[in-house]
Parts: C-alpha cells; sequence; structure tokens
C-alpha cells in the first residue's frame, strides 16, 4: 500500500508547492508534485491534506529531554522511550540526545545507555549524542552544575569516546581552556562535529579552533560573553566566520525576535539551525522540576535555577518554526529549512533527509495552519497521528 496526502501545502524546503501530492512507499518518497500532475496509485491510502502544512522531519540537535524525562536519567528505564515518543509527537525525526557533565563514571554510563539504545532500536529518532561539556569554561557555566566540570584531559576524552560507540555527534567545548584544543584534534579525526559553547574565547582563539575542527556554535548569545566594540570574541566570530553555523533557541525568551532578525540577516538561511534545548520540563505544566543536580523552575514556558539563569528551555521544534515565521518574519520555507535540511547537514545525512522529494527518506511532518503537527512519519512509518483513519505504526 502506498500512503498518499493529497491536496496540501508542501514546502520542500526550497519551495512551496499548493496544492501538492504526495506518494509515500515504504520507507521512501516515491512520487511528489502539484496534484495536477500526479496520478495517485489505486491501492494508495489517500489522506485529504488540503488546508494542511507538510515539510520535511524537523532535525533537533540539542535537546534533553520532555514529557518529565531526561536524557541523563540513568536509573528509568522508560526515559528514552518516553522522550522519542514526545518529540515525535512534535514533528521530530531526528533528535541528539543531550548529555551534560556528570561526575566521570555517570557520565561514561549515561554514554553507554544511549549508544545500546540506539543501537537496539530501528524506529527511535534518537540519532546520536550532543556532548554538551563537560569541557565547559566555568565562568560561563549557563546552568550546568559547576562541581561536575571537567579539565580537558584526553584520557577522559578517550574514554567517554569508546563508551559512546560512535554516537557523539556533536560535541560543545570552550576551545580556550588548556588541553581543549588537543581533545578537539582527537575528536575531529571520528568526524565529530566541534561545537564552541559556555566560552569566553578570544576571536584569534577562536580561529585557533576552527583550524583545529570546529564549525558549529551552541545556543547563540546564551552562555556567552555579550558583543562588545573593544572586545571581539564567540559573538563576532559566529557572525564574521561563514565556517561556523550557529545553532538558535528561537523561542522568544532565550534571543528577543528583533536580535533574532539581526541574526537571520547577518547569518542568512544557510547558517542557521533550530534547536530547543528542551530539558525535562516540555510539554509539562508550570512547576519545579530538576538539571544537572538542581533545581529549575518553571513558569510561562520559562525554565530557570533559582539565581535568574535560564536552564534550557520548554520548546518544540514546531514552535521554533512558527516563531520564526510569524514573530520573526522569515519566510516559511526559511523557517523549515533551519529547522530540517540544516541539521541533516551538521550530520551529513542530508542526502537521505531534510528535503520532500522522490528518493528521499519518508520523514514528514503534517501540521495544521497553527502548526499543530497532525502527524509524524519516520521514513514511512507514522510515529505520531491525530487523523482518526490514520494508525500510528
Amino acid at each position: 500500500m502506498k500512503l498518499t496526502f493529497v491536496g496540501g501545502k508542501v514546502i520542500t524546503p526550497f519551495r512551496c508547492i499548493e496544492p501538492a501530492t504526495i506518494v509515500i512507499e515504504g520507507k521512501k518518497i516515491f512520487e511528489l508534485g502539484k496534484s495536477e500532475d500526479v496520478d495517485i496509485p489505486s491501492n494508495a491510502k489517500v489522506i485529504d491534506a488540503s488546508g494542511m502544512i507538510i515539510t520535511p522531519g524537523f532535525v533537533d540537535l540539542l535537546c534533553h529531554g520532555g514529557e518529565g524525562k531526561g536524557f541523563a536519567d540513568e536509573d528509568d528505564p522508560t526515559a528514552l522511550d518516553t522522550i522519542s515518543r514526545f518529540h515525535f509527537k512534535h514533528g521530530t525525526t531526528t533528535l541528539l540526545a543531550g548529555l551534560y557533565s556528570k561526575p566521570f563514571n555517570l557520565l561514561i554510563k549515561d554514554m553507554r545507555r544511549i549508544a545500546h539504545y540506539i543501537e537496539n532500536n530501528n524506529d527511535t529518532n534518537i540519532f546520536g549524542i550532543h556532548m554538551e561539556g563537560p569541557y565547559i569554561n566555568p565562568k560561563l557555566k549557563g546552568a550546568m552544575n559547576e562541581e561536575y566540570l571537567w579539565k580537558p584531559e584526553l584520557e577522559s576524552w578517550l574514554s567517554l569516546r569508546d563508551a559512546a560507540r560512535g554516537f557523539i555527534k556533536i560535541m560543545t567545548i570552550a576551545p580556550e581552556l588548556p588541553g581543549a584544543i588537543e581533545i578537539m584534534r582527537y575528536a575531529a579525526q571520528d568526524r565529530i562535529v566541534l561545537s564552541i559553547g559556555h566560552s569566553e574565547a578570544t576571536y584569534e582563539e577562536i580561529e585557533v579552533a576552527i583550524d583545529n575542527g570546529a564549525s558549529h556554535i551552541t545556543h547563540i548569545f546564551n552562555a556567552m560573553r555579550p558583543l562588545h566594540h573593544r572586545d571581539a570574541g564567540v559573538l563576532a566570530a559566529s557572525f564574521l566566520r561563514d565556517e561556523l553555523k550557529i545553532e538558535l533557541i528561537a523561542d522568544g525568551i532565550h534571543v528577543h525576535p528583533v536580535i533574532m532578525k539581526l541574526i537571520y540577516k547577518l547569518k542568512g538561511t544557510r547558517g542557521i539551525i533550530l534547536i530547543t534545548d528542551a530539558i525535562r520540563a516540555a510539554g509539562m505544566p508550570d512547576g519545579e522540576y530538576e538539571f544537572a543536580d538542581q533545581k529549575v523552575y518553571v513558569k510561562n514556558k520559562k525554565a530557570y535555577l533559582e539565581d535568574g539563569t535560564l536552564a534550557g528551555s520548554t520548546l518544540t521544534m514546531e514552535e521554533a518554526v512558527r516563531v520564526m515565521h510569524e514573530k520573526v518574519g522569515v519566510p516559511l520555507t526559511d523557517a523549515v529549512r533551519m529547522a530540517s535540511l540544516n541539521g541533516t547537514k551538521v550530520l551529513g545525512i542530508q542526502r537521505q533527509k531534510g528535503i520532500l522529494a522522490a528518493g528521499m527518506d519518508a520523514d514528514i511532518v503534517v501540521m495544521d495552519e497553527q502548526f499543530n503537527v497532525l502527524v509524524t512519519l519516520k521514513e514511512g512509518k507514522v510515529k505520531h497521528s491525530e487523523i482518526s483513519d490514520l494508525e500510528i505504526d
């Protein structure tokens, strides 16, 4: 049977096709085009997508949890399944499990646990690990627990790398710390994306970091020094160096919409990757939660420590797209591209995912005009559905 969506607005994300028909066979997109040009297969299950928006599956490169669970919950066997399902409900078909600094043995166990889960769950949206720390600058630790930060030492890095069995995809690191550049050189050999974050590096130190593999910036403007006209650092380098792609938490809390407009003007569509940085409080009511063994308070979607420091977010990817389009004024095609294709390029999977076209993986999100997710497909399987006659596989 071929699943077919008819009459929707398809964001490829390079252009908009409306009304469009998209035919899915097995794990792949079989045919896509204007509805008048596509013959619906006789054995197809047809879904009327009139008034709906159809996009590539969202790619979230930094996510710590959701629906009350965290990736660092070492004693909860339900945590990873719960987080995976929650983000499928919000259109994320590929995500990286964000792990933060912990004592050595606990972080090693987290690496092994998540690697084992990915190896044994073919249908999950958990693709790998974003190691946010432990080699970050204590002066810009953000919501990280300072007691758990590590000094950059090659031996400890090799232990983490081996425990993760190839599933570390991104590592956030402060390149100005003694020993960090040596770790970066080794990590670059394993094609791990090196992201500058929680850092007070100078512009010159960032140039050295780029030469040693850095290509990414973790949650722009957050956990980094403000832009100063006599002190060029991470922010100046983020905007000036085309080698550096930036992550943006587009919730309107971490970065003001006017500043997001400035980022868009400076970096353009290609240079921005939307992320959530979601913690366990995503999808949960206001209240008290936990992050890195610290109390986190959530009120009106804002998550913060007792001292007011922002502690991740409660954002989901479809909301990030909506904010970029409606509050920042970014064209929908560009907002979707920042939430899908750009992330696949960072992960090196852009030949299979991130674009709606024949032969690509059927990682697809169907939303209503208010950006509520109605259907999420992962390689042709229905992972979430609000449509009564379309059941979850």
